[in-house]
């Protein structure tokens, strides 16, 4: 297991995963395998169909939704969603996990939620003692080249952000890929971009977004050749080995995360056009909080040709070792074309 300097920037250098099936150890990093303990991760997942809908012309317009005091905003969504969840289904039918949500790791509960709504329901993963995870997987009706995800998460009083954590967002490629790590995509392969806490001696606990992409580059100095996920906003260092590009450092620091309050968050991923060199990239990631908006980056070299999409919303909470019983909440779960925005915006 590698770390550099104490635990808070530790944690960085960690992979989440390498696929489906199973703990795998590979270059000497202990990596998991937890989206779903799939004994097969490719059955009955077909390739979706194609989405040929334009990309949103601004990304800082926000569609029109049912605002608070509106019992489930999936009764009404917008014209450009692809899919919404306020969990109020009654169970977990609309999403796509293998593991079919045990119970002992993916809850409903009734809870007043972000809106502070009688009768509202939410999700609480949490995750069983020591190595492991919980999550919710969504396998989209399309593909697309640029899509915006926007939930919200509350973080259970007690929850521990000191623990090794890894969290969920927006995927592109087979499903087989789905929490791979400690390689560098090829561009043909997959991406993905994932909302998460860390540790930030100067800053507290803040979100950052994890990316797996063909132009990573901040942890890729393993002898062996292998790479870990880059951070965004880069803050784990002032610049020395991690954070060498001053454009991917803060130029908007991140809140220090609180537990026992809801949070909006949205993250847009845009694949950019396919290029075969860094050079020709112009992939872009952003992401808000509460409506603050934190990036964006552009351009990023995620992709060399047109048929790697994104494919699948991935919500999820994964620890590397010991940790708080308490997890987290989900609720008001929405993908679409374009940015969805907050409730009551």
């Amino acid at each position: 297991m590698r770390w550099i300097i104490g635990w808070a920037i530790g944690w960085a250098v960690l992979g989440c995963g390498d696929d489906d099936g199973g703990p795998v150890d590979t270059a000497g990093e202990d990596v998991a395998a937890f989206e779903d303990g799939a004994e097969d991760a490719s059955a009955g997942d077909d390739a979706p169909a194609t989405d040929d809908a334009p990309p949103a012309e601004d990304a800082a317009e926000t569609t029109d939704h049912v605002g608070p005091g509106e019992p489930d905003e999936c009764l009404a969504p917008g014209a450009d969603w692809v899919f919404c969840s306020s969990f109020e289904e009654g169970d977990f039918g609309v999403w796509d996990d293998y593991d079919g949500n045990p119970p002992e790791t993916n809850v409903l509960l009734e809870d007043p939620g972000p809106a502070g709504l009688a009768g509202n329901h939410v999700a609480r993963l949490r995750v069983p003692p020591g190595r492991g995870g919980a999550d919710l997987v969504k396998v989209l009706p399309g593909e697309y080249d640029r899509l915006y995800a926007r939930w919200y998460v509350r973080w259970e009083p007690g929850y521990d952000f000191d623990a090794p954590n890894h969290g969920g967002g927006l995927h592109a490629g087979s499903r087989d890929y789905l929490g791979r790590s400690d390689y560098r995509p090829d561009g043909t392969d997959w991406f993905g971009a994932w909302l998460e806490p860390v540790a930030i001696p100067a800053y507290g606990h803040v979100l950052n977004v994890y990316s797996y992409y063909r132009g990573m580059y901040m942890d890729c100095a393993d002898p062996s050749g292998s790479c870990w996920g880059d951070h965004f906003p880069c803050m784990v260092d002032e610049g020395a080995t991690y954070c060498e590009r001053p454009e991917h450092r803060e130029t908007t620091v991140p809140p220090d995360l609180e537990t026992g309050r809801w949070y909006c968050l949205e993250l847009l991923v845009d694949g950019g056009t396919p290029s075969a060199t860094e050079a020709g990239a112009g992939g872009t990631l952003d992401w808000w909080i509460d409506g603050l908006e934190i990036g964006p980056w552009t351009p990023l070299w995620f992709r060399t040709t047109a048929e790697l999409r994104l494919t699948i919303l991935w919500l999820s909470l994964f620890h590397h070792e010991e940790h708080s019983v308490e997890g987290l909440y989900l609720d008001n779960v929405v993908v679409g074309t374009s940015r969805i925005g907050c409730l009551g915006d």
